[in-house]
Formats: C-alpha cells, structure tokens, sequence
C-alpha cells in the first residue's frame, strides 16, 4: 500500500468498491492502411514497471499537497485574522498495487511488439495491478470527472461559470507555491477529479531533478 494502513479508506474493509487499472499500448498496424484500432497488454516486467512509477509518482503528488496544506495552515496560524473565503480540501486517491499469483502452469507468449513471456507455473506472480479509491463528487447528482488544470498548462481548464472552477483557482494557487517554495524544482499539474478526491497527477520538474536521478 502506499500509505500505512488505517480504519478507514482504502483496504480498510472487505468488498470494497476499487478502480483497477492496468497500463495498455496500442501496438503498429500490421498491414498499411489498416483502420482497425486495437489495445495490448505490457509484458509483465514492462507492466509491474510502469503501474510501480505510477504509485511513485502518486506519492510524491500526494507528499507535494500535503506540504502545500502545511504551508497554507502555517500561514493561516500566523495571521491576525482568518481568510475571508473557504479554502477548498482536496486530497489525491488512497491507492496500491495488487499482485496476482497464476494457480495453474501455462505457456503465456507476449504479442508481435513484445518479447515472449516466460513460462508461468503456479504459484508464480502473473499479473499486476493498480488499484485506487473510487473518484465521487458527493453532490446529489455525483457530478461528473473533472479536469481542472491540463497537464500541459499551469491556468485553470474551466470558465468561471463552471462547476469546480473555484477549486481549480485554488490549485492553480497550489502550483505556485510548489514552484516557489521547491526553488523552481517542482509541481503538480493535471490536476483532476472531483471537488474532493483527485487521481491521475503528472509533476512537472526541472531537468536538474532528472539529471540528479540518473
């Protein structure tokens, strides 16, 4: 799990309601002109790979809005007055990976664009996923998935007379001081979801933070 398990939330409870998610690829056309669209798989090293930077970079987004948070509440603390304005709670998804363990041997080959996949005898792990809290609005009507700020922009993604729109300025607000209090180094973008709980983020870093990485 990426967070310490607790009494509530994600894993809390048995037949709880999850998003699973798996990473897919939409290999060539084997012949020229071919209109047909079809999806594949990741071999499974390839796919455990991509679903375990995906919980990495969930975790840094999730550590990036809790600072943030700290920030504002040390802010609020120190001022004489409180802010006039609500300040939006949002949170990004618990989430974890699941494992899955083959119960009978098999001779799994990956497709054309992959290298053939070892033999899986049972007992050996043969899929792995994602899984994550379900995204609700808690409004009446369960409004709809939300965009609010594009992973390629820094300004919020709707009109002033949409719905969301002042918990997208707010996190437009949230990038700033990622960016500021980082010294230029990070932050969140593609924020999306619902007023509430939000999933999918990208960081954006500067190249230093790649090359201190490699």
């Amino acid at each position: 799990m990426l967070s310490p398990l607790s009494s509530s939330g994600l894993g809390s409870r048995a037949q709880q309601d999850v998003v699973v998610k798996r990473p897919f690829h939409r290999p060539p056309p084997h012949t020229t002109g071919s209109s047909i669209l079809k999806i594949s798989c990741y071999a499974l090293p390839d796919e455990h790979e991509k679903l375990l930077n995906k919980c990495n970079l969930l975790y840094w987004a999730k550590s990036l809005l809790d600072f943030t948070y700290e920030y504002i509440d040390h802010c609020i603390d120190a001022a004489p007055t409180l802010p006039s304005f609500p300040i939006p709670r949002v949170r990004f998804v618990e989430a974890g990976i699941a494992l899955a363990f083959s119960r009978h041997s098999s001779n799994t080959q990956g497709t054309s664009e992959q290298a053939p996949m070892a033999d899986i005898k049972a007992g050996m792990f043969s899929a792995v996923y994602l899984l994550e809290e379900r995204v609700t609005s808690g409004t009446p009507n369960d409004q709809t998935f939300t965009k609010f700020i594009h992973n390629k922009d820094y300004g919020p993604s709707l009109d002033e007379d949409e719905y969301g729109y002042d918990v997208a300025i707010f996190l437009s607000f949230t990038q700033h001081i990622q960016y500021e209090k980082t010294e230029g180094l990070a932050f969140i973008s593609d924020y999306q979801g619902s007023t509430e709980l939000l999933t999918d983020p990208q960081i954006l870093t500067h190249r230093y933070v790649h090359f201190q990485l490699l």
